[in-house]
């Protein structure tokens, strides 16, 4: 046997994967998504709601005598919303000040990034959680809710009430479309040609 010969090399060549695994996501491919101009502006967009739910909260704050929770519930959520729209503001800012044209995160950049992960996914468990409450709080005493007569213990002032029913519904309904289309676009990746 002569190990020159052409079968012996062949055998030695280290196979190749046929599948090759796919890489990370860059810091500067999300650094392009978070910090457009889109994403700073649709979470200027998206908050306009907290703003009008901390509005309704304290204006009406003492007009809802069947439950004071439910202005409560309105400031909170309105508070905490913003709080989440800020930290996304935050995180846009950085991604497009620090991130814009190199591909190497400064040791500010990440500690910015880290806090601010940290604080969303907290506010967003409480936030969770407080949702779930305001709809037991609203839904609870829709049947003996009144709007006419505000000496009544059944009163709610109907703009408070049916405002805080009205974003509970549509969150309901946002975050049953926004889980559909995950699990459409998990079910049916992009094929790439």
């Amino acid at each position: 046997m002569n190990p020159t010969s052409k079968e012996e090399t062949n055998e030695t060549i280290p196979l190749k994967p046929l599948i090759s695994p796919k890489p990370y996501l860059p810091v500067s491919e999300v650094g392009r998504t978070v910090g457009t101009t889109y994403f700073l502006s649709s979470t200027l967009i998206a908050s306009i709601i907290p703003i009008i739910q901390l509005i309704i909260g304290l204006y009406y704050k003492g007009d809802c005598r069947i439950d004071q929770r439910i202005p409560t519930y309105m400031i909170v959520a309105g508070i905490c919303g913003l709080a989440l729209a800020g930290l996304s503001l935050f995180l846009s800012i950085t991604f497009k000040c620090f991130l814009s044209d190199s591909a190497v995160v400064t040791v500010l950049a990440s500690c910015g990034i880290c806090l601010n992960l940290i604080a969303t996914f907290l506010i967003s468990i409480f936030v969770f959680i407080w949702f779930i409450l305001g709809c037991v709080w609203v839904f609870s005493v829709r049947s003996q809710v009144q709007f006419k007569d505000s000496i009544k213990p059944g009163y709610c002032q109907p703009v408070l009430y049916k405002s805080t029913f009205a974003l509970l519904i549509i969150t309901i309904i946002w975050a049953c479309i926004q889980c559909c289309l995950s699990c459409y676009r998990t079910c049916n990746p992009r094929r790439n040609p």
